[in-house]
């Protein structure tokens, strides 16, 4: 249906609480591309056949992920009445298993990760309780998920319907309160008002050095145009994080919500998402669910009845890394290479086809519908005083458990891997580890006391980023983890600037002299010389910040290099 008016959206929740407490029995599988990568497709598959084979009502849904990517593929099934149950490392032999469970109600034990008694969808729509009265036996043995180490140490505002709701049926995140927050503020709020909320939250910019979003966004309101756009960032060339890409492949509405929103906050009546090109399947979910916001009349002419209008569309970028940059992201939008503008003039003032932009990172997008909802000032009571709100962390590397979690800034990155990573997987100690991608410092484990604070990681050496948190444990070389980070800037660099372009080269032929026992001390310096040079001159983070990687491991790992000089190659 096409909502005429803001009212409308109760008949489309209506629809959508029906779906996601159906009075069937409803099986999810986690198909993000983590789990389709462990087979979840195979499993989906083999579920519909044993529904069939057993003569089973249930509604079949494909799900994004819920952050348990160590444990996929996941399945999850709700039945009237009873608890909904999270299933992990399900395997095709196990479906059948599975499926008859779900007829004699008994659980599979093994499989079984959590039991969710009560769930709130959102927080302004009343819980569902599937327990009702006693509590069946076949589940009193499965932990409840708030007792669970991962789901009780999580804050889910922005991630909270990722792996409940299927990213293809609109009617779902509006069950979950979805589209709420625009409706608010089209009728009940002036675009200043939006502003004045999305400052009092005091949100920073979730992909890069922080910038507070409502600083921005005056801005870009503030600049003379006859046209000005939002940009989402979404490129995130970051190697080993994928966060971009699962939280797109699992709620797509919510990035459109929040684009809308800064639209009409700033006089911006057109939206660009700007994906990487290898993200297939969220790219796909993204253009559907932009198809429906338009069939919905959430997108295009009078949203809801509105004088404001907004439309969307999407960019297939090419995934380079440097596109991460916001300037370099516009020449990409334009079609023009993907290399960093000098700056000023800001994106705010002169941006996309040098009209007023506002350039935000996916998170920061889906991040306002949430501050709408609720306020700016409730919101800022999360987290510190400096780094409000949550943060969504991707963990990789060498831990027991990898997956990406919700958690309030100002959270320990030693509860990070320790809680929800379970140290790491090889038993080893951990030896360092890796915050905001590639030009993150690399620290040590005595530094795992750190917050995920904006400032207190650029003191140490690092920086929050989009939220990659990499570790590694006792067996890593850390020469060797410089020098894969180094060659990873070296392809990524775009050529712009002559001392980014020639020094990372040399950066790249000093490290590789020290690998082959062919160093010396003046090598060290030169490459000091060099990072100095190419963080004084180079136009974006990329050149700036190509030499930090070595140069954390120099400070914090001396003997991984100072070891390998002089040696001879035999």
């Amino acid at each position: 249906m096409k909502l005429t008016k803001a009212s409308d959206l109760t008949k489309l929740q209506k629809q959508g609480m029906g779906l996601l407490s159906p009075a069937t029995t409803r099986i999810t599988v986690g198909a993000a591309t983590c789990g389709l990568a462990k087979g979840a497709g195979k499993i989906f598959e083999a579920l519909k056949y044993e529904i069939k084979n057993q003569k089973i009502k249930a509604d079949m849904v494909k799900v994004g992920c819920n952050g348990l990517c160590y444990a996929e593929p996941i399945v999850e099934v709700i039945q009237p009445g009873k608890p909904r149950i999270t299933y992990g490392n399900v395997s095709v032999k196990r479906v059948g298993e599975l499926v008859k469970s779900i007829k004699t109600g008994k659980v599979v034990e093994d499989l079984a990760i959590a039991r969710h008694d009560e769930e709130s969808f959102c927080l302004n729509v009343p819980p569902i309780t599937y327990a009702k009265g006693k509590l069946p036996k076949a589940v009193a043995g499965i932990k409840e998920y708030r007792k669970h180490d991962f789901f009780k140490n999580q804050l889910k505002l922005v991630s909270k319907n990722a792996g409940t709701i299927s990213p293809e049926r609109i009617e779902e995140y509006i069950a979950m309160g979805g589209y709420g927050a625009l409706a608010k503020a089209l009728t009940e709020m002036t675009a200043e008002e939006v502003i004045r909320e999305v400052t009092a939250s005091k949100l920073r910019g979730r992909g890069g050095a922080g910038f507070p979003a409502g600083l921005k966004w005056q801005a870009c309101r503030s600049s003379a145009g006859d046209r000005k756009y939002i940009v989402c960032n979404g490129s995130e060339g970051d190697p080993e994080i994928g966060m971009h890409r699962s939280f797109l492949e699992s709620d797509p509405h919510a990035i459109i919500e929040g684009m809308i929103i800064a639209g009409y906050a700033v006089g911006a009546n057109e939206g660009h998402a700007y994906v990487n090109d290898r993200y297939m399947v969220a790219l796909e979910r993204l253009e559907e669910a932009i198809k429906q916001a338009e069939q919905a009349g959430l997108l295009g002419k009078h949203i809801m009845g509105s004088a404001f209008s907004f439309t969307l569309k999407v960019k297939r970028g090419g995934g380079a890394y440097v596109c991460g940059e916001e300037t370099a992201l516009l020449n990409a939008l334009e079609g023009s290479c993907g290399e960093p503008r000098p700056r000023p003039p800001y994106p705010a003032q002169q941006g996309l086809f040098g009209k007023p932009t506002v350039v935000n990172n996916l998170e920061t997008l889906a991040t306002i519908p949430v501050i709408i909802a609720h306020g700016g000032k409730w919101f800022s009571r999360i987290g510190t005083a400096a780094s409000t709100g949550t943060k969504i962390v991707a963990l990789s590397g060498n831990v027991a458990q990898s997956g990406w979690v919700e958690v309030p800034m100002g959270t320990p990155i030693k509860t990070i891997v320790e809680t929800f990573g379970k140290g790491t997987g090889t038993g080893k100690k951990v030896k360092a580890f890796q915050t905001g991608g590639p030009s993150g410092g690399v620290l040590p484990a005595s530094s795992l006391n750190l917050k995920l604070d904006y400032e207190q990681l650029a003191r140490a050496g690092s920086l929050l980023g989009s939220g990659g948190l990499l570790v590694m444990d006792e067996g890593v070389d850390m020469l060797d983890m410089a020098k894969f980070l180094t060659d990873f800037f070296a392809d990524e660099t775009c050529g712009k600037c002559s001392t980014c372009r020639e020094g990372v080269k040399r950066l790249q032929e000093i490290i590789g002299s020290i690998m082959q026992g062919q160093g010396t001390k003046e090598h060290i310096s030169l490459f000091k010389r060099i990072a100095a040079a190419m963080a004084d001159t180079s136009a974006c983070a990329l050149g700036k910040t190509a030499a930090v990687p070595f140069l954390s491991v120099l400070k914090h790992f001396p003997g991984d290099i100072e070891g390998k000089l002089q040696r001879k190659v035999l």
